[in-house]
Order: structure tokens, then C-alpha cells, then sequence
């Protein structure tokens, strides 16, 4: 007999096995392994922040959103942040040593409860754009060259009992235009946790193409529908084709991969992730090869398998612990989450790779603890900034810097304050959010790139002493959140690269010999 999605998920057998875990899930503990000599660490300065989010237990989620965005062109980012149903949005400036809102004037804000957000140039005229999803659809807002916005709701047709939490953007036929996949997770009165197998639970996903002139048309299929509740996807080449690939986190489900086949067309690719809780993505390239490898956030080991299973059938595979995909090419991937560092963690939501130290190799940043959780409300873990260490094997270390022990959803790098390096912006929910500038000591080549369609899927590395990994540009990376379009090459003590390169996504390159170092390059 089917359950119906308000059936209770755990049988008596299951909560007395939950009661004799041991004390992991009492007092949460993980493995802490220090980085080695050599490995910099990253020096960061907290800024007050003008902003807590407030929860409404009673008609949404606790989730929010966040966006990157340059409305004056100076160089210093803002940060679109999404308050509770309720309460106002805001739009966070570094302003006299703190992030205050200067949301007042723009047109942005609303008091329905937003879940995530993605900055970019839609229409083309050079200003940076803003799509929001709320507690009542997706909000898209042109901006009029001035800052200012004038919002409007995408025609956009939901699955009954649904709200979307995020929208990634590809241009995934090359014909210039932005086309938007927007992640959907079932609503707040109908969401029952640990829910793999009931249907009516689960929520389809939706692929809209632009028919130019920001005219969209849903062309979902079955592949690209998704098969459960999903919190964010990110477009992202996998196999080096210069069409950007779909890749999917699901809340209660495996991770799914759609290849890009041309002229709009996906296809799914079996991955054996397991059954789990993939809440976020990172995208980047740890390991130096030049493609780019997956991170996926989880509850972590620490979090009660009897309580994690729900209703998981005996042939389904439970999957707790977080995952990193090292791409193999052609669409093969290796699961390399043990020997990275990365087993024993916690309970995780959205991540972002980033060199925050500047030696030349990617760090991680990781959010953590939930709010639902009783136990986050007596012990929070501090989130993560996991260190890559240069010229070796993928491998990360806790630094104990920049600590967030908060109900955090994502991390979101921007320059707050326009020297070049990228801070750290701690998204927070039901709480204050929390931000910490960069003051890491080591150089650095700034590629400022456009933050339009064109751009989407652009490969860029720097060749020479220094950063060895490769970043291609995607948005919607994190967990409702879309980060700085900025990218840095970490070159640590040495002062100069040899060659900046940009392999654009309709096959041409920009090279910039000698390229600047401590200060921005604008590409187009």
C-alpha cells in the first residue's frame, strides 16, 4: 500500500536504533586534519553585517537566496540577499567598515519569502539583471541602467503544491539567448522530511527556452524534468564540447547528470550516487587537469541513518556523506571523497571552490548545520574553509578560518571592497548573516568577466608560475545563490604570469600576455 506524504517515516524499530546511535548525534564531532607547512593560510577581517533573516515557521521554508552584482560599475561588489516571508529583501554595500542595505529605491525588494536568486545581463543593454524565486513563483527584474528595477513574474507554470528555489542559465542552443532551468521543490504545508518514493512528494523541474526577446517557452522533457525535489542544478561543460551540461541536486534522490546534445536537447547519464540529501553544487577544478570536477553537500556521517532513511526501500542505497566527482573526461567520474579530506563531515548545504589564500590552488567553502535539527541548536559546527595545498594531490584542510557556527545555506564570494581579492560572505538563515574581507597576503591575476550570456561557459586559466586549475564561468553555483563573475588566479609570492587565457564557448580566444597582476582585467 502507498504511504501518503503525511505518513510518519520512521517505524519504532528504526527510532529505537536512532536512540542507541552513541553520542555522534549528540554532540556532533569531526575529524579536524591540519594542513601541512607550506599550505598559506588565509588571513580574514570580519565587517559588521546590517542584515538578520527572520523565519516564518508557520508559511515557509528557512531557506534563502543571495546574488552578486556591480550596480555602479566601481569594482565593489553588492549582495541581493532574500529575507523570510514577511520581510523585506536586501541589497548589502560596504559602506564605513560594515554591509548596510541600500535596498530603499531599487525596486527589488518584496515581503514574500525568497529562496534564491542569479544576477546577469539578460537583455543584453549592459546592466546586470536580477531572477528571484519566491514563495509565490519566479520575479524577473530588468534593471534600467540606473540601479533601479522593474520587476515582472516569468509565466511560469508550477507543479501543484510547489515553490521554486533557484534558476541556472545557459545559452544551451548558442543562439545568444539566456535560457533558465529552474530548480522546484515541493511547498511548506505539503514538505514531509525523508521522503524518497512518494510521488506526489516529488516535483518536476522546468526548462525554459528564450525565444528572444525574453519570450519563454517550457520545453521540459522527461530528462530534464528531474525525478524528485530538487534545491539547486548548474550548468557546467563536462566533457570539454563547449555545450554546458546539466547537473541536478536532488533532496531526496541520486544526483543526475543530463548531457548536453545539441540543439536543445539533454540526455540523462546513470550515476550510482546513492540515496541522499544533495542540497548545493561546486564546480571547479581541484586537481589541475583542466575540466571540471562536482562537489555535492549532504547531511554528512555524523547525521542518524535511522532517521536519514525514511521510507528507502531495502534496494535503494542510502548515501549520507558528501561527495566529490573527480571528472575523468566523457562524462567518467571517480568518486575521490575519501582520500580528499572530505569523509566524517557534518551536516553541509551549498559549497563554493574558491583560492581564498592565493597559492595557486582551490580551497572549499562549505555552510552547515540545520535548522530543524535539535542538536545544531546546542553544538553548530563552524562551517568550513578547507585548504587545497599547491603542486600536490587533491587534498583539503581544515583552517578554522573565517567561522560561521550559524543555520547557514550558502557561502557567496564577492569583492566587498575592490582591492582583488574575493571575500567571504557567510549566508545565513534565521539569523544574522555574517562577512569576512580578504586580507590574504599572496598575488593574484583579476579577470573581470562579463556578467552577460556570452560569458557562459567561457574557460579561463593563467599560464606560468602560480594557479594551476582552470574556472569556467556558470551561474546558480552554491545553493540559491549565483557568485561573483570575477574570477582570481592565485599566483602566491611569485609577481608575475606569463599568459592569461579565454576560451569562449563559441570556440574563440582572448590571450593577454603579461597579463596585470593585483588589479581587475576586463575581458570581453
Amino acid at each position: 500500500m502507498r504511504r501518503s506524504p503525511r505518513s510518519p517515516r520512521l517505524p519504532a524499530a528504526a527510532l529505537l536504533a536512532f536512540g542507541l546511535a552513541g553520542c555522534t548525534w549528540l554532540h556532533p564531532t569531526e575529524p579536524h586534519l591540519e594542513a601541512p607547512s607550506g599550505v598559506a593560510e588565509p588571513r580574514f577581517e570580519e565587517v559588521p553585517v546590517g542584515f538578520a533573516h527572520r523565519w516564518d515557521r508557520s508559511r515557509a521554508h528557512h531557506l534563502t537566496g543571495a546574488s552578486v552584482l556591480d550596480l555602479d560599475g566601481d569594482g565593489r561588489s553588492e549582495i541581493f540577499v532574500g529575507g523570510g516571508e514577511g520581510q523585506p529583501d536586501a541589497l548589502l554595500a560596504l559602506e564605513d567598515g560594515r554591509l548596510v542595505d541600500r535596498v530603499a529605491g531599487t525596486g527589488l525588494s518584496s515581503t514574500t519569502a525568497t529562496y534564491g536568486s542569479t544576477a546577469i545581463d539578460l537583455d543584453a543593454d549592459g546592466d546586470v539583471d536580477l531572477l528571484v524565486c519566491r514563495n509565490d513563483g519566479v520575479s524577473l527584474y530588468l534593471n534600467d541602467g540606473t540601479g533601479r528595477f522593474r520587476g515582472e513574474k516569468l509565466p511560469l507554470e508550477l507543479p501543484p503544491s510547489s515553490v521554486p528555489l533557484a534558476v541556472a542559465v545557459s545559452d544551451i542552443e548558442h543562439d545568444g539567448d539566456a535560457d533558465l532551468y529552474v530548480s522546484v521543490f515541493v511547498d511548506f504545508p505539503h514538505f514531509v522530511p525523508a521522503t524518497f518514493n512518494v510521488p506526489e512528494h516529488a516535483k518536476t523541474n522546468r526548462l525554459l527556452r528564450n525565444d528572444g526577446g525574453l519570450r519563454f517557452t517550457d520545453v521540459t522533457t522527461q530528462a530534464t524534468g528531474s525525478k524528485q525535489n530538487t534545491f539547486t542544478s548548474v550548468f557546467v561543460d563536462l566533457d570539454g564540447d563547449r555545450l554546458q551540461d546539466l547537473v541536478v541536486a536532488q533532496n531526496t534522490g541520486q544526483v543526475e547528470l543530463l548531457r548536453n546534445a545539441g540543439a536543445g536537447r539533454f540526455e540523462a547519464v546513470p550515476l550510482a550516487s546513492g540515496y541522499g540529501f544533495w542540497m548545493g553544487i561546486a564546480v571547479g577544478d581541484p586537481d589541475g587537469d583542466g575540466d571540471q570536477d562536482l562537489f555535492f553537500p549532504n547531511v554528512g556521517d555524523s547525521f542518524p541513518e535511522p532517521l536519514a532513511r525514511g521510507d528507502l526501500r531495502d534496494d535503494q542505497p542510502y548515501a549520507g556523506g558528501w561527495l566529490l566527482l573527480r571528472n575523468d573526461g566523457g562524462f567518467r567520474f571517480s568518486d575521490v571523497t575519501r582520500e580528499a579530506g572530505l569523509g566524517g563531515l557534518g551536516f553541509a548545504w551549498g559549497a563554493v571552490f574558491e583560492d581564498v589564500n592565493l597559492d595557486g590552488s582551490l580551497d572549499l567553502l562549505v555552510s552547515q548545520n540545520y535548522v530543524k535539527w535539535p542538536v545544531h541548536r546546542l553544538f553548530k559546527f563552524p562551517g568550513k574553509v578547507l585548504l587545497g595545498a599547491p603542486g600536490g594531490p587533491p587534498h583539503l584542510y581544515d583552517s578554522g578560518a573565517a567561522p560561521n557556527p550559524a543555520f547557514s545555506n550558502s557561502p557567496v564570494v564577492a569583492d566587498l571592497d575592490g582591492d582583488g581579492r574575493l571575500d567571504l560572505f557567510w549566508l545565513n538563515n534565521d539569523g544574522p548573516s555574517r562577512a569576512y574581507l580578504n586580507r590574504s597576503a599572496g598575488n593574484a591575476v583579476v579577470v573581470a568577466m562579463p556578467d552577460d550570456v556570452r560569458a557562459l561557459g567561457a574557460r579561463v586559466h593563467v599560464e606560468g608560475a602560480g594557479a594551476r586549475y582552470t574556472r569556467e564561468v556558470s551561474s546558480s553555483v552554491g545553493m540559491g545563490t549565483d557568485q561573483s563573475p570575477t574570477l582570481v588566479f592565485g599566483l602566491g609570492d611569485t609577481a608575475r604570469a606569463d599568459r592569461l587565457v579565454v576560451s569562449w564557448a563559441d570556440g574563440t580566444r582572448t590571450v593577454v600576455d603579461s597579463p596585470p597582476v593585483n588589479r581587475a582585467i576586463r575581458v570581453r
